[in-house]
């Protein structure tokens, strides 16, 4: 197991909305990375204009300190596995399918897995931020033509290893890659990491040909989840998510990148992962990408997935996730 960083992460004050220069309000102080184990105590403030409402970290690390961050983060894979945490992943591999099926949500999730563009005819994609590779491993069988970027070097090699992808890495706007070469571009758990989010939908909005789709999913700051948890949502994820997102802001970066076709809206079927990530952050010692999730954890998050889709049917912008589909 990857122990806890202790070395400081450089940072700088973000006292105001990236969005409209207006002060921020403090929302969260104190917090620790329960997550992952970087070091720090991190913040969010939320828009003192109640018109806007954004959310975002404050301190800030800074750019050429951010990468410490993600040392321990899961794109890098881990290779051994506990017993108890087998035994979770078999509680999961039982129940998750027939609660899906009783809560009619099995079609949203297989929808989600291939981020919306399984009903599309199939042409060159791009995953922004693709990680490990799994995900274009998995849209390369639905007959796309696959390719990458990833910041993390370690993330980057493993995805060229494991599915011999073509992945650019480095910053997105470095890419050599033609304008309006992409038929799609999708961007999962993403944009919330990003300094600049105008910019770089920007970058998505040059390489996508006329007609492309963009698909853009991010933690809810509405969700049922962070109503719940507060401060202990899964959500937050300090310091590695730099804004958080609404409908409203989400799409107020949309419009200024260049976007004017859209489809929004929320999804509840990621609330067991919420559900069993948030109850354990604040009784752990170690960082979740250390502790072992039990039988226990599983359990709450099944039925965590169960409130939350009640409160889902009856507020559909309480969903875990904002889903941002635009056509260029």
């Amino acid at each position: 197991m990857l122990s806890k960083q202790t070395d400081v992460i450089g940072s700088s004050e973000s006292p105001t909305c990236y969005l409209c220069g207006k002060h921020g309000e403090t929302l969260y102080h104190g917090l620790q990375d329960h997550l992952f184990g970087a070091p720090g105590s991190w913040g969010f403030k939320r828009c003192s204009n109640s018109s806007c409402g954004f959310i975002w970290l404050d301190p800030m690390p800074t750019r050429d300190e951010i990468w410490k961050a993600y040392r321990s983060y899961y794109t890098h894979k881990r290779t051994k596995f506990e017993l108890s945490e087998l035994l979770g992943y078999v509680v999961r591999a039982i129940f998750r399918i027939p609660l899906s099926i009783f809560l009619q949500i099995l079609n949203d999730r297989k929808r989600r897995r291939y981020m919306y563009l399984d009903r599309l005819t199939p042409g060159r994609l791009l995953d922004v931020g693709c990680g490990s590779g799994y995900r274009l491993e998995r849209m390369r069988a639905l007959g796309w033509e696959v390719f990458g970027q990833e910041i993390d070097p370690v993330a980057a090699e493993y995805a060229r290893n494991k599915f011999g992808v073509d992945i650019h890495l480095g910053p997105l706007e470095e890419m050599a890659a033609p304008a309006g070469g992409f038929d799609a571009v999708i961007m999962s758990h993403v944009i919330e990491h990003v300094y600049d989010p105008v910019a770089i939908l920007s970058d998505c909005h040059r390489l996508l040909r006329k007609g492309g789709k963009l698909v853009v999913s991010t933690p809810n700051a509405e969700s049922y989840g962070h109503q719940k948890f507060g401060l202990r949502w899964r959500g937050l994820e300090p310091p590695r998510h730099l804004h958080l997102f609404t409908g409203r802001t989400l799409t107020q970066v949309f419009q200024r990148a260049g976007f004017c076709q859209f489809q929004y809206w929320t999804s509840d079927v990621t609330a067991d992962h919420i559900g069993r990530s948030s109850n354990v952050l604040p009784y752990q010692a170690t960082p979740v990408n250390q502790r072992v999730f039990s039988m226990g954890d599983e359990f709450r998050g099944l039925l965590f997935q169960v409130a939350a889709h009640r409160a889902f049917l009856k507020d559909k912008d309480c969903g875990e996730e904002c889903i941002m589909v635009s056509t260029k």
